[in-house]
């Protein structure tokens, strides 16, 4: 694990960064009500815009990495994404929302790269761990969007919230400077780009079933992860009532649980039950507590808010890092890059898609109690298709 420790310590902290940077809208999003007029429908749009950014980057990935260098492309998409913030700064509804897509299109690289690094440096048995610990840092960005970004918008204001965001991201791309001789000593400057990778990453999903169904089911988990991180904050303080600050404690507390419980989940995947297993799960669980969130309101006390939402967090979206071991070992052993770019990819979908319908039906039925049964139903579901199923044997025949 010696050789691990610095290419996960990087990819883990450019993870948490590039949470905060893409979670900084949709956590002051109650604050651009009045001087935008961004609103909880607006919310969604904007995510699913990030995501939709970030879905075409998932599959070209394989042939940037190889030519660039997967940390140089990753701190490429991190500038690209301050840039966003940056551009920003304005009261135009349009540009802030294309701005999102822009944000998404420097997103994109960042798990397939780091996957693409860690890969390389570690056991097979010790995937479902490291990669659990990487992304961790998609809950600890949360956890420090949810307490930096509102602090910084009732102190200074939203347009002052989204330049330190865009300042972290620059500062990140320095710190990481280090580690790119040996993580991108693998790159060939002379290959060319092409999109023939692209389609064999799609063919190969759709030749193998065991593939099929983990990403049908990821591509669902991912649904229900973005609409818990898009809507938290908008949901507890239009629905609930609560103030702005102690919204994003709760959603701070969501993303805080999600850092411990997704290496929680790795150790256990990695050492003690299947990945599948564990995956289904926490599907289950989630389901459960998506529901209790439907149910707060007014009366709840703050305890019981945060505990859901740290719940919430621990389950909904604590699967990504199993996610992806349990991908490399379903996947052929010398196909595992091009299976990751390409689940990721439908991940990426599912994020698009998730806000978007989450939106309508919020607008649909008026409120959140069907949106939240909705996706609590989905993801239940889900968690049924992928629980590992015994072999039955074949009857023989009795000879007469």
């Amino acid at each position: 694990m010696r050789d691990v420790f610095w290419p996960l310590a990087g990819t883990t902290w450019m993870q948490t960064i590039t949470s905060v940077m893409f979670l900084t809208v949709p956590v002051l999003a109650p604050a651009l009500l009045d001087d935008v007029g961004f609103t909880a429908g607006h919310v969604g749009l904007y995510t699913s815009l990030v995501f939709l950014g970030a879905m075409p980057v998932s599959l070209f990935m394989g042939a940037l990495t190889a030519r660039f260098g997967a940390l140089r492309v990753m701190q490429i998409g991190i500038l690209a994404s301050a840039a966003a913030l940056l551009l920003s700064i304005t009261t135009l509804l349009p540009l802030i929302l294309a701005c999102g897509f822009l944000l998404g299109v420097g997103y994109g690289p960042n798990t397939p790269g780091a996957a693409h690094i860690l890969a390389r440096v570690t056991r097979p048995k010790d995937r479902p761990l490291v990669f659990s610990i990487k992304q961790s840092g998609a809950p600890l960005g949360g956890f420090v969007a949810g307490l930096l970004i509102p602090w910084v918008v009732v102190g200074a204001g939203w347009r002052e919230a989204l330049m330190v965001s865009a300042a972290l991201g620059v500062v990140t791309v320095l710190m990481v400077q280090p580690l790119r001789a040996r993580s991108d000593d693998d790159r060939q400057p002379g290959r060319p780009l092409s999109i023939g990778g692209v389609w064999r990453q799609l063919r190969l999903f759709a030749g193998h079933p065991g593939l099929r169904r983990l990403t049908l089911a990821g591509f669902i988990f991912a649904c229900v992860q973005s609409c818990m991180f898009a809507f938290l904050v908008t949901y507890l303080v239009i629905h609930v009532g609560l103030d702005l600050v102690s919204a994003g404690l709760a959603y701070s507390c969501m993303h805080g649980i999600g850092v411990g419980a997704r290496i929680a989940w790795g150790w256990l995947a990695g050492r003690f039950f299947r990945a599948a297993v564990v995956l289904a799960v926490l599907g289950m669980a989630s389901a459960s507590f998506v529901v209790m969130l439907a149910h707060i309101d007014a009366s709840w006390p703050f305890w019981s808010v945060a505990a859901v939402s740290a719940a919430v967090g621990a389950t909904a979206a604590g699967w990504n890092g199993v996610f992806i071991a349990e991908i490399t070992r379903v996947a052929p052993a010398d196909q595992i890059s091009a299976a990751t770019g390409g689940s990721i990819f439908f991940t990426y979908f599912g994020l698009v898609v998730g806000p978007a319908v989450f939106s309508v039906l919020v607008t649909v039925s008026n409120g959140y109690m069907l949106p939240y049964y909705v996706i609590a139903g989905a993801i239940f579901l889900a968690a049924l298709s992928i629980l590992p199923r015994r072999q039955r044997p074949s009857l023989r025949r009795r000879s007469s």
